[in-house]
């Protein structure tokens, strides 16, 4: 029997790597919310940040990965407060106030804000299936927070951490906007050395102002679900990352960014596992979200011949009558 092609064996790492990363992102969301449960937002965010980022160092210094230097450490650092800090701030007081079902679909509508602001900003064409996905991802936002008004999570909650999760979103997008502008440089970036300075700037910015807002006395330090909750959400998110940005080494980015819809699939999955599952409404509200942002996310290589199949059926078809 031949053996297997290695080529056609070595496809199939990047989408290992990249299914591991939206398996550990996805169950992050619940952990979070149970870890808010033993302290206040900001502590749970500085103790994940921090957890990530020895992680990070450790894989940097044992890869011998290279740290970025001028302008692209400048980048780096910017990126750092913005995902590290902006982005994680916002997703803990997101989880903890909507709910981890909500706060998974809001925070991932950052591959259509990424859409938007390339348009708004970079001039990018958008395709018209990408813009009925950014309509459509909206949309179910819309409805998904629309049919909970009144529900069990208070009102103003919903709405202050859906609010929250659309800021961390923002801020996601835009780092995603800056990898994207730094990742075309003569000689390339080193994506685990930029991830490195990211988490450490994040962790020097988070850890002071946690303890000097909190303290000690406000966290359950002893607490076993807290502790467990941290290693998921973070050494383990930071796995995750890491397997991220390697995958973006291997395989175009537009394939990559693709999959990240699924993350708020497998956290609605948990959560229905969980028996927190939302009514019919709220729920449909989440899977448009969800099937607008897959939409939205279709790389131009698989969308264009649609596009351009339809343009042939409706050229040969007959004109209508009158």
């Amino acid at each position: 029997m031949a053996a297997p092609d290695a080529r056609h064996s070595g496809a199939y790492l990047p989408l290992a790597l990249m299914g591991i990363a939206v398996v550990i992102f996805g169950t992050g969301y619940w952990p979070t919310a149970v870890a808010a449960e033993h302290g206040p937002p900001i502590m749970v965010t500085a103790v994940r940040v921090a957890t990530s980022a020895l992680l990070v160092l450790v894989t940097v210094l044992v890869l011998r990965r290279r740290l970025p230097v001028g302008s692209v450490l400048g980048w780096a650092a910017l990126a750092g407060v913005l995902s590290g800090v902006v982005f994680q701030v916002g997703l803990t007081e997101s989880i903890a106030r909507a709910g981890a079902g909500n706060g998974a679909v809001v925070i991932n509508t950052s591959p259509l804000m990424v859409l938007a602001l390339a348009w708004l900003l970079l001039r990018e064409r958008l395709s018209p299936i990408g813009i009925f996905g950014l309509l459509l991802g909206f949309g179910g936002v819309v409805l998904m927070v629309a049919t909970q008004l009144g529900g069990p999570i208070e009102t103003s909650q919903l709405l202050t951490g859906c609010a929250l999760g659309l800021m961390a979103a923002l801020a996601f997008s835009f780092v995603a906007l800056i990898v994207r502008r730094i990742s075309g440089r003569p000689g390339g970036v080193d994506m685990v050395g930029f991830i490195a300075v990211q988490f450490a700037v994040a962790t020097t910015v988070l850890v002071p102002i946690a303890f000097a807002l909190k303290g000690t006395a406000t966290t359950d330090w002893g607490s076993d679900a807290f502790w467990a909750s941290m290693v998921w959400t973070g050494p383990g998110a930071a796995l995750a990352a890491l397997l991220l940005y390697l995958t973006l080494e291997r395989v175009p980015a537009a394939k990559t960014t693709s999959a990240l819809f699924l993350v708020p699939a497998v956290a609605i999955v948990v959560e229905i596992a969980r028996g927190n599952a939302p009514d019919a409404l709220a729920l449909s509200g989440m899977v448009v979200a969800v099937a607008g942002v897959a939409l939205a996310t279709l790389p131009r290589e698989r969308t264009d011949p649609i596009l351009a199949r339809l343009g042939r059926d409706r050229a040969a078809s007959p004109p209508s009558p009158g």
